[in-house]
């Protein structure tokens, strides 16, 4: 089996995470299916995680498929969320490659299912499909790692800085990284404070971006700022050698100042400057846990 992701957006593919309204899940599913895979438990979306997964847009848009894994799946009252990986293996199939697929990925074109948004199941073998229209040549799709999810707290200082932090958010989600942006995903009526402590508690790592208004409020516990810093600072106690909370400063006065919590922490410098591009690719190899080669150990001169 495989899942059938299908979208008319532009670009969705590029992105390493999307939603579907909870409505269009299981469309074009054949009925036993359905009935097996409707509830998402535990156990269902692990099932859901290990099968490949065909990452096809709608066929007016004639841009390539590509080939991966589900690696997350979050239910929200009216939509599924999904975070998703592409395997570097496989390479992308061209629409015009993926029609002549249609019949054997159990694709309806008579229903006009390569003209819908929806996730579909699918009891087809994908890689044997693949395989045999010569797209790749391994018997297994290895499963893909999930990518780093990262939330960003900042405080509005005006509508320049918040323009700024999406710009960077943006650029983190373009570099693989599965960046959570309140401009993004809170709804109207949605409760700021819930939003805040299930970011912070669900992230692998939180950027505090540290204006100096930041600071100001966080050490005076001013707002929502002042709420996500205790919640902030209580992770930091209960877990004193964490490095989840990552300082980044964008500040114009010198030197740089940090809330209490976070001064003695190793930050990255976003501050206009020379120096920017240099630090923000630093900043994109922590978030990816990729270390800094050390070079190797020679052996002693003088014996």
């Amino acid at each position: 089996m495989y899942n059938l992701l299908m979208t008319a957006g532009e670009d969705d593919w590029d992105s390493p995470t999307w939603s579907l309204s909870t409505g269009r899940y299981l469309e074009h599913t054949v009925q036993i299916l359905r009935n097996r895979f409707e509830i998402l438990s535990p156990d269902t979306v692990q099932q859901l995680k290990q099968m490949p997964a065909l990452f096809a847009y709608e066929d007016f848009r004639d841009q390539p498929a590509t080939v991966g894994r589900i690696t997350e799946i979050q239910q929200l009252q009216h939509e599924l969320r999904i975070t998703l990986a592409i395997d570097p293996a496989v390479t992308p199939i061209p629409q015009a490659v993926l029609r002549t697929l249609y019949q054997d990925l159990d694709i309806n074109t008579r229903n006009l299912e390569h003209c819908r948004t929806h996730w579909a199941i699918k009891d087809v073998d994908l890689v044997e499909v693949l395989v045999r229209a010569n797209l790749i040549n391994l018997p297994l799709l290895p499963p893909q790692p999930r990518p780093p999810k990262v939330f960003i707290s900042y405080s509005w200082d005006s509508p320049e800085h918040r323009q700024w932090v999406a710009l960077l958010a943006g650029t983190l989600r373009s570099n693989g990284i599965d960046a959570t942006l309140d401009q993004w995903h809170v709804r109207g009526g949605e409760d700021l404070a819930g939003f805040m402590e299930r970011s912070i508690r669900e992230a692998d790592r939180v950027l505090v971006i540290c204006t100096e208004a930041y600071v100001e409020r966080a050490i005076g516990r001013q707002g929502g700022v002042g709420y996500e810093h205790t919640m902030v600072t209580g992770e930091l106690m209960r877990n004193v050698g964490t490095s989840k909370f990552i300082p980044v400063v964008r500040q114009t006065s010198r030197p740089a100042t940090l809330p209490t919590e976070l001064n003695t922490r190793l930050y990255f410098d976003l501050s206009p400057g020379a120096e920017y591009p240099t630090q923000l690719q630093e900043l994109i190899r922590d978030l990816h846990n990729v270390q800094t080669p050390i070079p190797p150990l020679g052996p002693n001169p003088f014996q």
